[in-house]
Protein backbone atom coordinates (compact mmCIF):
# COMPACT_ATOMS: atom_id res chain seq x y z
CA UNK A 1 0.00 0.00 0.00
CA UNK A 2 1.26 3.89 -1.10
CA UNK A 3 0.11 5.91 1.66
CA UNK A 4 1.12 9.50 2.21
CA UNK A 5 0.33 11.78 4.99
CA UNK A 6 0.55 15.60 5.30
CA UNK A 7 1.78 17.49 8.54
CA UNK A 8 1.58 21.16 10.34
CA UNK A 9 4.03 21.49 13.09
CA UNK A 10 1.89 19.75 15.22
CA UNK A 11 -0.85 17.65 13.84
CA UNK A 12 -1.50 15.24 10.66
CA UNK A 13 -4.06 17.50 8.61
CA UNK A 14 -4.52 14.69 5.67
CA UNK A 15 -4.12 11.28 4.99
CA UNK A 16 -4.01 10.16 1.04
CA UNK A 17 -4.03 6.30 0.24
CA UNK A 18 -2.45 5.70 -2.86
CA UNK A 19 -1.73 2.77 -5.42
CA UNK A 20 -2.42 -0.93 -3.40
CA UNK A 21 -3.33 -4.38 -3.98
CA UNK A 22 -6.22 -4.37 -1.40
CA UNK A 23 -9.19 -6.46 -2.55
CA UNK A 24 -12.22 -3.37 -3.42
CA UNK A 25 -14.93 -3.16 -0.97
CA UNK A 26 -13.45 -5.03 1.58
CA UNK A 27 -11.11 -2.58 2.08
CA UNK A 28 -13.31 0.55 1.61
CA UNK A 29 -14.50 0.62 4.80
CA UNK A 30 -10.90 0.79 6.18
CA UNK A 31 -9.96 3.17 3.67
CA UNK A 32 -12.99 5.92 5.01
CA UNK A 33 -12.80 5.36 8.45
CA UNK A 34 -9.33 4.66 9.51
CA UNK A 35 -7.52 8.01 8.10
CA UNK A 36 -10.61 10.00 9.46
CA UNK A 37 -10.77 8.72 12.80
CA UNK A 38 -6.40 9.12 12.64
CA UNK A 39 -7.14 12.68 11.90
CA UNK A 40 -10.27 13.49 14.16
CA UNK A 41 -8.00 12.04 17.28
CA UNK A 42 -4.80 13.05 16.63
CA UNK A 43 -4.69 9.32 17.81
CA UNK A 44 -2.88 5.66 16.33
CA UNK A 45 -4.99 3.92 18.99
CA UNK A 46 -7.92 3.79 16.66
CA UNK A 47 -9.95 0.46 16.45
CA UNK A 48 -9.45 -1.44 12.87
CA UNK A 49 -12.55 -2.16 10.80
CA UNK A 50 -14.07 -5.34 11.42
CA UNK A 51 -13.81 -7.43 8.34
CA UNK A 52 -10.79 -5.22 7.33
CA UNK A 53 -8.50 -5.92 9.45
CA UNK A 54 -5.44 -6.29 7.96
CA UNK A 55 -6.36 -3.18 5.60
CA UNK A 56 -6.87 -1.39 8.85
CA UNK A 57 -3.55 -2.41 10.33
CA UNK A 58 -1.41 -1.78 6.97
CA UNK A 59 -2.90 2.22 7.06
CA UNK A 60 -1.96 2.24 10.42
CA UNK A 61 1.58 1.08 10.04
CA UNK A 62 1.81 3.24 6.80
CA UNK A 63 0.93 6.09 8.72
CA UNK A 64 3.29 5.12 11.83
CA UNK A 65 5.77 5.06 9.07
CA UNK A 66 5.25 8.76 7.82
CA UNK A 67 5.60 10.04 11.10
CA UNK A 68 8.81 9.04 11.99
CA UNK A 69 9.90 9.75 8.15
CA UNK A 70 8.77 13.74 9.46
CA UNK A 71 10.17 13.44 12.42
CA UNK A 72 7.51 12.94 14.82
CA UNK A 73 7.02 10.35 17.49
CA UNK A 74 4.59 7.50 16.87
CA UNK A 75 4.89 5.67 19.82
CA UNK A 76 3.82 8.57 21.29
CA UNK A 77 0.94 9.07 18.99
CA UNK A 78 -0.08 5.17 20.00
CA UNK A 79 -0.67 5.84 23.38
CA UNK A 80 -3.01 8.85 22.57
CA UNK A 81 -6.97 7.81 24.04
CA UNK A 82 -9.68 8.14 21.43
CA UNK A 83 -12.75 9.51 22.13
CA UNK A 84 -16.30 7.72 21.20
CA UNK A 85 -17.35 8.10 17.74
CA UNK A 86 -20.54 10.13 17.26
CA UNK A 87 -23.04 8.59 15.64
CA UNK A 88 -25.16 10.17 13.19
CA UNK A 89 -29.03 9.61 12.79
CA UNK A 90 -30.56 5.76 12.29
CA UNK A 91 -27.20 4.51 13.03
CA UNK A 92 -27.77 3.40 16.51
CA UNK A 93 -30.35 0.43 16.92
CA UNK A 94 -33.09 1.01 19.78
CA UNK A 95 -35.91 -1.11 21.11
CA UNK A 96 -37.89 -1.39 18.04
CA UNK A 97 -41.12 -3.07 16.43
CA UNK A 98 -40.88 -4.83 12.89
CA UNK A 99 -42.57 -7.12 10.57
CA UNK A 100 -39.74 -9.21 9.82
CA UNK A 101 -35.79 -9.29 11.25
CA UNK A 102 -32.99 -10.23 9.42
CA UNK A 103 -29.63 -11.18 11.26
CA UNK A 104 -26.84 -11.06 9.08
CA UNK A 105 -25.69 -8.67 6.53
CA UNK A 106 -24.03 -11.00 3.28
CA UNK A 107 -26.21 -12.18 0.30
CA UNK A 108 -28.79 -14.67 2.17
CA UNK A 109 -29.26 -11.40 4.69
CA UNK A 110 -29.93 -8.92 1.67
CA UNK A 111 -31.86 -11.28 -0.19
CA UNK A 112 -33.91 -12.26 2.27
CA UNK A 113 -34.41 -8.21 3.50
CA UNK A 114 -35.36 -7.07 -0.02
CA UNK A 115 -37.29 -9.63 -0.75
CA UNK A 116 -39.67 -8.92 2.31
CA UNK A 117 -39.74 -5.59 1.59
CA UNK A 118 -40.83 -5.72 -1.91
CA UNK A 119 -43.58 -7.85 -0.50
CA UNK A 120 -44.82 -5.16 1.51
CA UNK A 121 -43.47 -5.78 5.03
CA UNK A 122 -41.35 -3.51 7.57
CA UNK A 123 -37.86 -4.66 7.66
CA UNK A 124 -34.41 -4.50 10.32
CA UNK A 125 -31.44 -5.69 8.96
CA UNK A 126 -28.40 -6.14 11.82
CA UNK A 127 -25.25 -7.03 11.12
CA UNK A 128 -22.35 -7.42 13.57
CA UNK A 129 -19.61 -6.33 11.72
CA UNK A 130 -18.67 -2.66 10.33
CA UNK A 131 -19.80 -3.49 6.39
CA UNK A 132 -21.97 -5.57 4.75
CA UNK A 133 -21.23 -8.60 2.41
CA UNK A 134 -20.06 -11.21 4.47
CA UNK A 135 -18.65 -14.08 2.58
CA UNK A 136 -20.89 -13.36 -0.41
CA UNK A 137 -18.67 -10.20 -0.71
CA UNK A 138 -15.55 -11.65 -1.07
CA UNK A 139 -15.85 -14.36 -3.07
CA UNK A 140 -15.91 -14.44 -6.98
CA UNK A 141 -19.65 -14.42 -7.65
CA UNK A 142 -19.97 -17.63 -9.78
CA UNK A 143 -23.83 -18.36 -9.76
CA UNK A 144 -25.18 -22.08 -11.09
CA UNK A 145 -28.16 -22.40 -13.33
CA UNK A 146 -29.12 -23.82 -15.97
CA UNK A 147 -29.86 -20.83 -18.65
CA UNK A 148 -31.02 -22.12 -22.05
CA UNK A 149 -30.38 -18.72 -23.78
CA UNK A 150 -27.01 -18.25 -22.19
CA UNK A 151 -25.47 -22.39 -22.66
CA UNK A 152 -27.46 -22.57 -26.63
CA UNK A 153 -23.82 -22.57 -28.10
CA UNK A 154 -21.35 -24.63 -25.63
CA UNK A 155 -20.91 -28.08 -27.10
CA UNK A 156 -21.73 -31.31 -25.51
CA UNK A 157 -18.92 -33.52 -25.53
CA UNK A 158 -18.33 -37.10 -25.19
CA UNK A 159 -16.84 -36.50 -22.01
CA UNK A 160 -19.53 -34.46 -20.90
CA UNK A 161 -22.19 -37.22 -21.92
CA UNK A 162 -20.24 -39.81 -20.15
CA UNK A 163 -20.53 -37.57 -16.90
CA UNK A 164 -24.60 -37.46 -17.22
CA UNK A 165 -23.83 -41.81 -18.09
CA UNK A 166 -22.14 -41.99 -14.88
CA UNK A 167 -24.19 -40.64 -12.86
CA UNK A 168 -27.28 -42.18 -14.07
CA UNK A 169 -25.72 -45.51 -13.48
CA UNK A 170 -25.74 -44.84 -9.50
CA UNK A 171 -27.79 -47.15 -7.75
CA UNK A 172 -30.97 -45.49 -5.98
CA UNK A 173 -30.51 -44.23 -2.73
CA UNK A 174 -34.04 -43.24 -1.36
CA UNK A 175 -37.84 -43.32 -3.07
CA UNK A 176 -36.66 -39.47 -3.83
CA UNK A 177 -33.53 -39.84 -5.51
CA UNK A 178 -34.48 -42.46 -7.55
CA UNK A 179 -37.98 -40.37 -8.54
CA UNK A 180 -35.30 -37.61 -9.38
CA UNK A 181 -33.03 -39.90 -11.85
CA UNK A 182 -35.57 -41.10 -13.77
CA UNK A 183 -36.95 -37.65 -14.53
CA UNK A 184 -33.44 -37.14 -15.72
CA UNK A 185 -33.17 -40.19 -17.44
CA UNK A 186 -36.37 -39.39 -19.47
CA UNK A 187 -34.74 -35.72 -20.35
CA UNK A 188 -31.74 -37.11 -21.30
CA UNK A 189 -33.64 -39.80 -23.36
CA UNK A 190 -35.07 -36.94 -25.06
CA UNK A 191 -32.49 -34.67 -25.49
CA UNK A 192 -30.31 -38.14 -27.64
CA UNK A 193 -33.18 -38.69 -29.42
CA UNK A 194 -33.69 -34.99 -30.60
CA UNK A 195 -30.18 -35.01 -32.44
CA UNK A 196 -29.20 -31.98 -30.18
CA UNK A 197 -25.48 -30.91 -29.46
CA UNK A 198 -25.79 -28.46 -27.50
CA UNK A 199 -25.50 -28.60 -23.66
CA UNK A 200 -27.43 -30.73 -21.68
CA UNK A 201 -28.74 -29.13 -18.70
CA UNK A 202 -32.24 -28.71 -16.32
CA UNK A 203 -33.19 -28.19 -13.30
CA UNK A 204 -33.02 -31.61 -12.29
CA UNK A 205 -30.30 -32.14 -13.46
CA UNK A 206 -28.22 -30.07 -11.53
CA UNK A 207 -30.09 -31.56 -8.78
CA UNK A 208 -29.10 -34.71 -9.97
CA UNK A 209 -25.62 -33.67 -9.80
CA UNK A 210 -25.17 -31.86 -6.86
CA UNK A 211 -27.10 -35.06 -4.76
CA UNK A 212 -24.45 -37.14 -6.61
CA UNK A 213 -21.57 -34.57 -5.45
CA UNK A 214 -22.46 -34.52 -2.03
CA UNK A 215 -22.43 -38.75 -1.59
CA UNK A 216 -25.99 -38.69 -1.71
CA UNK A 217 -25.95 -36.99 2.05
CA UNK A 218 -28.40 -34.00 0.87
CA UNK A 219 -32.13 -33.76 1.30
CA UNK A 220 -33.52 -34.32 -2.59
CA UNK A 221 -36.45 -32.48 -1.94
CA UNK A 222 -34.43 -29.68 -0.43
CA UNK A 223 -32.09 -29.10 -3.27
CA UNK A 224 -34.74 -30.03 -5.82
CA UNK A 225 -36.42 -26.67 -4.45
CA UNK A 226 -32.85 -24.89 -4.70
CA UNK A 227 -32.41 -25.96 -8.15
CA UNK A 228 -35.65 -25.14 -9.70
CA UNK A 229 -35.48 -21.70 -8.28
CA UNK A 230 -31.91 -20.74 -9.55
CA UNK A 231 -32.70 -18.94 -12.94
CA UNK A 232 -35.93 -17.18 -11.20
CA UNK A 233 -33.42 -15.67 -8.51
CA UNK A 234 -31.01 -15.04 -11.11
CA UNK A 235 -33.45 -12.91 -13.18
CA UNK A 236 -34.68 -11.30 -9.90
CA UNK A 237 -31.43 -10.25 -9.34
CA UNK A 238 -30.94 -8.92 -12.77
CA UNK A 239 -34.32 -6.35 -12.13
CA UNK A 240 -32.56 -5.36 -9.17
CA UNK A 241 -29.33 -4.14 -10.72
CA UNK A 242 -27.04 -7.36 -11.11
CA UNK A 243 -25.34 -7.47 -14.33
CA UNK A 244 -24.00 -10.68 -15.68
CA UNK A 245 -21.75 -11.88 -18.31
CA UNK A 246 -23.04 -13.83 -21.18
CA UNK A 247 -20.50 -15.86 -20.86
CA UNK A 248 -20.99 -19.39 -19.03
CA UNK A 249 -17.90 -21.73 -18.10
CA UNK A 250 -17.58 -23.81 -15.28
CA UNK A 251 -15.58 -22.55 -12.06
CA UNK A 252 -13.60 -24.93 -9.80
CA UNK A 253 -15.33 -27.42 -8.52
CA UNK A 254 -18.99 -26.88 -10.10
CA UNK A 255 -18.51 -30.04 -12.44
CA UNK A 256 -20.86 -28.41 -15.35
CA UNK A 257 -20.85 -25.48 -17.50
CA UNK A 258 -23.39 -23.44 -15.98
CA UNK A 259 -21.79 -20.92 -13.70
CA UNK A 260 -23.05 -17.51 -14.00
CA UNK A 261 -20.28 -14.17 -12.72
CA UNK A 262 -20.87 -10.47 -12.60
CA UNK A 263 -18.26 -8.89 -15.21
CA UNK A 264 -15.69 -8.48 -12.58
CA UNK A 265 -15.60 -11.65 -11.45
CA UNK A 266 -16.96 -10.13 -8.08
CA UNK A 267 -19.31 -10.73 -4.99
CA UNK A 268 -18.96 -7.53 -4.27
CA UNK A 269 -21.07 -6.08 -7.58
CA UNK A 270 -24.17 -8.46 -6.12
CA UNK A 271 -23.73 -6.69 -2.53
CA UNK A 272 -23.77 -3.31 -4.05
CA UNK A 273 -27.04 -3.63 -5.98
CA UNK A 274 -28.83 -5.84 -3.39
CA UNK A 275 -27.69 -2.89 -0.60
CA UNK A 276 -28.78 -0.09 -2.76
CA UNK A 277 -32.24 -1.42 -3.95
CA UNK A 278 -33.04 -2.65 -0.38
CA UNK A 279 -31.97 1.13 1.32
CA UNK A 280 -34.08 2.02 -1.08
CA UNK A 281 -36.87 0.16 -0.71
CA UNK A 282 -36.81 1.01 2.82
CA UNK A 283 -34.83 -1.30 4.79
CA UNK A 284 -33.22 -0.08 7.47
CA UNK A 285 -29.85 -1.64 8.18
CA UNK A 286 -27.62 -1.35 11.07
CA UNK A 287 -23.77 -2.15 11.12
CA UNK A 288 -22.06 -2.75 14.16
CA UNK A 289 -25.11 -4.40 15.82
CA UNK A 290 -24.82 -7.99 17.48
CA UNK A 291 -27.75 -10.46 18.36
CA UNK A 292 -27.13 -12.26 21.12
CA UNK A 293 -30.05 -14.25 21.11
CA UNK A 294 -33.08 -15.10 20.29
CA UNK A 295 -36.41 -14.48 21.41
CA UNK A 296 -39.42 -17.05 21.80
CA UNK A 297 -42.94 -16.71 23.12
CA UNK A 298 -45.71 -19.45 22.78
CA UNK A 299 -43.51 -21.81 20.69
CA UNK A 300 -42.77 -18.72 18.21
CA UNK A 301 -39.64 -16.89 17.61
CA UNK A 302 -40.81 -13.08 17.96
CA UNK A 303 -37.61 -11.11 17.89
CA UNK A 304 -34.36 -11.10 19.40
CA UNK A 305 -31.70 -9.51 21.92
CA UNK A 306 -29.34 -7.50 20.15
CA UNK A 307 -25.86 -5.29 21.42
CA UNK A 308 -26.27 -2.38 19.05
CA UNK A 309 -23.05 -0.79 18.05
CA UNK A 310 -22.92 1.70 21.38
CA UNK A 311 -22.45 -1.45 23.15
CA UNK A 312 -25.76 -1.38 24.57
CA UNK A 313 -28.80 -4.22 24.69
CA UNK A 314 -32.00 -3.68 22.87
CA UNK A 315 -34.74 -5.74 21.78
CA UNK A 316 -36.19 -5.90 18.10
CA UNK A 317 -39.75 -7.81 18.26
CA UNK A 318 -41.12 -9.16 15.00
CA UNK A 319 -44.48 -9.32 14.09
CA UNK A 320 -44.11 -11.93 11.45
CA UNK A 321 -40.80 -13.57 11.59
CA UNK A 322 -36.94 -13.59 11.91
CA UNK A 323 -34.76 -14.73 9.30
CA UNK A 324 -31.02 -16.19 10.52
CA UNK A 325 -28.68 -15.29 7.86
CA UNK A 326 -25.33 -15.44 9.93
CA UNK A 327 -23.14 -17.56 7.56
CA UNK A 328 -21.32 -20.80 8.62
CA UNK A 329 -18.69 -21.01 11.56
CA UNK A 330 -15.10 -21.54 9.10
CA UNK A 331 -13.54 -18.75 11.25
CA UNK A 332 -14.71 -20.67 14.65
CA UNK A 333 -11.10 -23.05 15.25
CA UNK A 334 -12.98 -24.75 18.39
CA UNK A 335 -16.08 -25.52 16.72
CA UNK A 336 -14.40 -26.19 13.63
CA UNK A 337 -12.54 -29.19 15.68
CA UNK A 338 -15.88 -29.76 17.82
CA UNK A 339 -17.95 -31.32 14.49
CA UNK A 340 -15.39 -32.34 11.99
CA UNK A 341 -15.48 -35.86 10.67
CA UNK A 342 -13.49 -35.54 7.27
CA UNK A 343 -9.85 -34.15 7.40
CA UNK A 344 -7.50 -35.31 10.22
CA UNK A 345 -6.36 -32.03 11.03
CA UNK A 346 -8.89 -28.92 10.92
CA UNK A 347 -7.66 -26.94 13.58
CA UNK A 348 -5.03 -23.56 13.38
CA UNK A 349 -2.85 -25.92 10.86
CA UNK A 350 -5.33 -24.35 7.98
CA UNK A 351 -6.64 -20.71 7.71
CA UNK A 352 -9.88 -19.84 6.35
CA UNK A 353 -10.69 -17.74 3.58
CA UNK A 354 -13.87 -16.21 5.05
CA UNK A 355 -15.23 -13.21 6.43
CA UNK A 356 -13.57 -12.84 10.28
CA UNK A 357 -18.06 -12.66 11.07
CA UNK A 358 -18.27 -16.67 10.06
CA UNK A 359 -18.52 -17.85 13.73
CA UNK A 360 -21.80 -19.91 13.50
CA UNK A 361 -22.97 -17.60 15.92
CA UNK A 362 -26.73 -18.04 13.95
CA UNK A 363 -25.99 -21.75 14.42
CA UNK A 364 -25.82 -21.55 18.59
CA UNK A 365 -28.55 -19.33 18.98
CA UNK A 366 -30.71 -21.40 16.57
CA UNK A 367 -29.86 -24.78 18.33
CA UNK A 368 -30.64 -22.96 21.55
CA UNK A 369 -33.89 -22.10 20.34
CA UNK A 370 -34.99 -26.17 19.52
CA UNK A 371 -33.82 -25.92 15.58
CA UNK A 372 -32.67 -29.09 14.56
CA UNK A 373 -28.81 -29.33 13.19
CA UNK A 374 -28.06 -31.31 10.25
CA UNK A 375 -24.28 -31.97 8.60
CA UNK A 376 -22.41 -30.13 11.10
CA UNK A 377 -19.17 -32.71 10.19
CA UNK A 378 -18.97 -31.90 6.53
CA UNK A 379 -16.28 -28.90 6.22
CA UNK A 380 -15.50 -27.81 2.88
CA UNK A 381 -11.29 -26.92 2.13
CA UNK A 382 -11.42 -24.53 -1.29
CA UNK A 383 -8.50 -25.25 -3.21
CA UNK A 384 -7.78 -22.35 -4.55
CA UNK A 385 -6.39 -20.15 -1.43
CA UNK A 386 -3.56 -17.95 -2.91
CA UNK A 387 -0.15 -18.21 -1.38
CA UNK A 388 1.88 -16.03 -4.36
CA UNK A 389 -1.19 -13.46 -3.68
CA UNK A 390 -2.62 -12.95 -7.35
CA UNK A 391 -4.88 -15.86 -9.38
CA UNK A 392 -5.99 -15.24 -12.84
CA UNK A 393 -9.75 -16.73 -12.15
CA UNK A 394 -11.42 -19.31 -10.68
CA UNK A 395 -12.24 -21.14 -14.03
CA UNK A 396 -11.06 -24.26 -14.70
CA UNK A 397 -11.85 -24.98 -18.47
CA UNK A 398 -8.49 -24.08 -20.15
CA UNK A 399 -6.29 -24.26 -16.89
CA UNK A 400 -3.83 -26.91 -15.54
CA UNK A 401 -3.01 -27.59 -11.89
CA UNK A 402 0.51 -28.66 -11.38
CA UNK A 403 2.74 -29.34 -8.44
CA UNK A 404 6.37 -28.42 -7.64
CA UNK A 405 7.53 -31.09 -9.72
CA UNK A 406 6.08 -29.52 -13.09
CA UNK A 407 3.38 -32.37 -13.39
CA UNK A 408 -0.53 -32.91 -12.83
CA UNK A 409 -1.99 -35.12 -10.34
CA UNK A 410 -5.28 -34.47 -10.03
CA UNK A 411 -8.86 -33.77 -12.75
CA UNK A 412 -9.18 -30.34 -12.38
CA UNK A 413 -12.75 -30.38 -12.62
CA UNK A 414 -13.12 -33.01 -10.13
CA UNK A 415 -14.90 -32.07 -6.75
CA UNK A 416 -13.70 -29.48 -4.19
CA UNK A 417 -12.74 -31.83 -1.69
CA UNK A 418 -11.12 -34.12 -3.89
CA UNK A 419 -8.96 -31.21 -5.27
CA UNK A 420 -8.37 -30.00 -1.64
CA UNK A 421 -7.19 -33.63 -0.51
CA UNK A 422 -5.44 -34.35 -3.79
CA UNK A 423 -3.24 -30.58 -3.09
CA UNK A 424 -2.67 -31.27 0.62
CA UNK A 425 -0.59 -34.57 -0.68
CA UNK A 426 1.40 -32.34 -3.18
CA UNK A 427 4.87 -31.52 -2.06
CA UNK A 428 4.63 -28.42 0.67
CA UNK A 429 0.88 -28.53 -0.11
CA UNK A 430 1.52 -26.04 -2.62
CA UNK A 431 0.16 -26.42 -6.47
CA UNK A 432 0.02 -24.21 -9.16
CA UNK A 433 -2.54 -22.97 -11.57
CA UNK A 434 -1.18 -22.61 -15.46
CA UNK A 435 -2.92 -20.68 -17.89
CA UNK A 436 -1.73 -18.18 -21.21
CA UNK A 437 -2.55 -14.78 -22.05
CA UNK A 438 -5.75 -16.21 -24.10
CA UNK A 439 -7.17 -17.32 -21.10
CA UNK A 440 -6.60 -14.24 -18.60
CA UNK A 441 -7.81 -12.05 -21.28
CA UNK A 442 -11.17 -14.27 -21.93
CA UNK A 443 -11.41 -13.78 -17.68
CA UNK A 444 -11.65 -10.04 -18.60
CA UNK A 445 -8.33 -9.25 -16.60
CA UNK A 446 -6.58 -5.99 -18.38
CA UNK A 447 -3.08 -5.73 -19.30
CA UNK A 448 -2.30 -3.25 -16.67
CA UNK A 449 -3.73 -6.02 -13.66
CA UNK A 450 -2.03 -8.73 -15.32
CA UNK A 451 1.32 -6.43 -15.32
CA UNK A 452 0.87 -5.57 -11.63
CA UNK A 453 0.35 -8.88 -10.36
CA UNK A 454 4.03 -9.85 -12.08
CA UNK A 455 5.42 -7.05 -11.37
CA UNK A 456 4.68 -7.45 -7.35
CA UNK A 457 5.07 -11.25 -7.69
CA UNK A 458 1.87 -12.47 -6.99
CA UNK A 459 1.38 -14.19 -10.11
CA UNK A 460 4.40 -16.19 -11.79
CA UNK A 461 4.44 -15.68 -15.52
CA UNK A 462 7.04 -16.04 -18.52
CA UNK A 463 7.13 -15.91 -22.46
CA UNK A 464 7.59 -19.35 -23.04
CA UNK A 465 6.82 -22.41 -20.64
CA UNK A 466 10.42 -22.66 -19.82
CA UNK A 467 10.40 -19.27 -18.80
CA UNK A 468 7.19 -19.38 -16.44
CA UNK A 469 8.97 -22.72 -15.11
CA UNK A 470 12.18 -20.92 -14.33
CA UNK A 471 10.10 -18.27 -12.94
CA UNK A 472 8.17 -20.56 -10.87
CA UNK A 473 10.90 -22.88 -9.65
CA UNK A 474 9.66 -26.31 -11.47
CA UNK A 475 11.81 -28.23 -13.79
CA UNK A 476 11.46 -26.86 -17.17
CA UNK A 477 11.40 -29.95 -19.09
CA UNK A 478 8.51 -31.13 -17.01
CA UNK A 479 6.15 -28.51 -17.10
CA UNK A 480 6.46 -28.38 -20.84
CA UNK A 481 5.76 -31.92 -21.28
CA UNK A 482 2.76 -31.21 -19.06
CA UNK A 483 1.31 -28.50 -21.32
CA UNK A 484 2.05 -30.50 -24.28
CA UNK A 485 -0.19 -33.37 -22.63
CA UNK A 486 -3.15 -31.26 -21.36
CA UNK A 487 -3.19 -29.60 -24.80
CA UNK A 488 -3.29 -32.92 -26.85
CA UNK A 489 -6.45 -34.04 -24.30
CA UNK A 490 -8.03 -30.65 -25.27
CA UNK A 491 -7.95 -31.71 -29.07
CA UNK A 492 -8.93 -34.73 -28.03
CA UNK A 493 -12.20 -33.39 -26.07
CA UNK A 494 -11.80 -36.97 -24.56
CA UNK A 495 -11.48 -38.29 -20.77
CA UNK A 496 -7.61 -38.60 -19.56
CA UNK A 497 -6.09 -40.85 -17.50
CA UNK A 498 -7.11 -38.81 -14.71
CA UNK A 499 -10.50 -38.43 -15.54
CA UNK A 500 -11.09 -35.22 -16.63
CA UNK A 501 -14.26 -34.14 -19.05
CA UNK A 502 -14.08 -30.31 -19.03
CA UNK A 503 -11.97 -28.63 -21.81
CA UNK A 504 -12.15 -25.62 -23.82
CA UNK A 505 -8.78 -24.06 -24.99
CA UNK A 506 -5.47 -25.07 -25.64
CA UNK A 507 -2.35 -23.13 -23.53
CA UNK A 508 -0.55 -21.72 -26.06
CA UNK A 509 -0.33 -17.95 -26.16
CA UNK A 510 2.29 -16.15 -24.72
CA UNK A 511 2.97 -14.65 -22.08
CA UNK A 512 2.08 -17.89 -19.30
CA UNK A 513 0.89 -17.24 -15.91
CA UNK A 514 0.39 -19.27 -13.04
CA UNK A 515 -0.15 -18.19 -9.08
CA UNK A 516 0.71 -20.76 -6.29
CA UNK A 517 -2.32 -22.16 -3.71
CA UNK A 518 -2.94 -24.33 -1.16
CA UNK A 519 -6.26 -25.26 0.36
CA UNK A 520 -7.71 -23.43 3.23
CA UNK A 521 -11.07 -23.93 5.67
CA UNK A 522 -14.09 -22.18 2.77
CA UNK A 523 -17.26 -23.50 3.45
CA UNK A 524 -19.27 -25.98 6.15
CA UNK A 525 -22.31 -27.84 4.96
CA UNK A 526 -23.66 -28.26 8.47
CA UNK A 527 -26.56 -26.05 10.02
CA UNK A 528 -29.69 -25.04 10.69
CA UNK A 529 -32.44 -27.63 8.97
CA UNK A 530 -35.38 -26.09 6.73
CA UNK A 531 -37.26 -27.13 4.51
CA UNK A 532 -38.28 -25.66 0.94
CA UNK A 533 -40.55 -22.69 2.34
CA UNK A 534 -37.05 -21.99 4.07
CA UNK A 535 -38.94 -22.39 7.69
CA UNK A 536 -36.67 -23.70 10.10
CA UNK A 537 -36.98 -26.74 12.06
CA UNK A 538 -37.11 -28.55 15.35
CA UNK A 539 -35.56 -32.24 16.06
CA UNK A 540 -39.19 -33.39 15.57
CA UNK A 541 -39.13 -32.44 11.50
CA UNK A 542 -41.88 -29.53 12.86
CA UNK A 543 -41.41 -26.17 11.74
CA UNK A 544 -40.59 -23.48 14.35
CA UNK A 545 -43.55 -20.41 13.55
CA UNK A 546 -41.93 -17.62 13.13
CA UNK A 547 -38.32 -18.52 12.53
CA UNK A 548 -36.48 -18.68 8.90
CA UNK A 549 -33.18 -18.88 7.90
CA UNK A 550 -30.73 -18.87 4.35
CA UNK A 551 -27.36 -19.68 3.38
CA UNK A 552 -24.54 -21.12 5.37
CA UNK A 553 -26.25 -21.09 8.28
CA UNK A 554 -28.23 -24.11 6.76
CA UNK A 555 -27.75 -27.53 6.26
CA UNK A 556 -28.83 -30.71 3.81
CA UNK A 557 -28.55 -29.06 0.83
CA UNK A 558 -24.60 -29.66 0.27
CA UNK A 559 -24.33 -33.14 1.60
CA UNK A 560 -20.38 -33.76 2.47
CA UNK A 561 -19.52 -31.76 -0.73
CA UNK A 562 -20.88 -28.31 -1.75
CA UNK A 563 -20.76 -27.96 -5.43
CA UNK A 564 -18.31 -24.83 -6.94
CA UNK A 565 -20.94 -22.29 -7.76
CA UNK A 566 -23.48 -23.45 -5.47
CA UNK A 567 -23.41 -21.08 -2.43
CA UNK A 568 -24.07 -18.03 -3.91
CA UNK A 569 -27.48 -19.00 -5.61
CA UNK A 570 -28.45 -21.23 -2.20
CA UNK A 571 -27.99 -18.25 -0.33
CA UNK A 572 -29.88 -15.81 -2.60
CA UNK A 573 -32.30 -18.08 -3.48
CA UNK A 574 -33.48 -19.02 -0.12
CA UNK A 575 -32.95 -15.43 0.79
CA UNK A 576 -35.07 -14.30 -1.60
CA UNK A 577 -38.44 -17.63 -0.70
CA UNK A 578 -37.51 -16.27 2.96
CA UNK A 579 -37.84 -13.02 2.90
CA UNK A 580 -41.55 -13.82 0.70
CA UNK A 581 -42.82 -16.20 3.32
CA UNK A 582 -41.88 -14.58 6.30
CA UNK A 583 -43.84 -11.32 4.75
CA UNK A 584 -46.95 -12.92 4.31
CA UNK A 585 -46.74 -14.63 7.34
Amino acid sequence: MELSVTFSEDALTEITIGKHGETAGISDAAFEKIPEAIIKNQSLAVDAISGATYSSQAILDAVADCVAQAGGDAEALCAVAVEGGEETENTVLADADVDVLVIGGGGAGLSAALSASQNGASVILVEKLSALGGNTFRCGGAFNTYDPDRQKDIPMTEALSSAVEKVLAHEDVSEEHAKLKAEVQEQWDEYKASGNTMLFDTPEWHALQSIDAGDYEGNVELVRAFTSNTLDTLNWLSDNGVEWTDQVSTVVGALWNRSHQPPNNSGADIIAALEKNARKSGVDIYLDSKAEELLMEDGRIVGAVITNSEGNEVTVKAAKGVIMATGGFSANVEMRVKYNEQWEDIGDSLKTNNSPGATGDGIVMGEAAGANLVGMGWIQLMPLNSVSGGGISGYVNSSLYCNKEGKRYVAEDERRDVLAAAALAQTDKLFYVVCDQKEAELRGLTQETLDYMVENGLVYSGDTIAELAESMGVPADALEQTVNEFNESVKAGKPDEFGRTTWENTIETGPFYAPSFSPAVHHTMGGLEINGNAEVLDADGNVIPGFYAAGEVTGGIHGTNRVGGNAVPDALCFGKIAGANAAKN
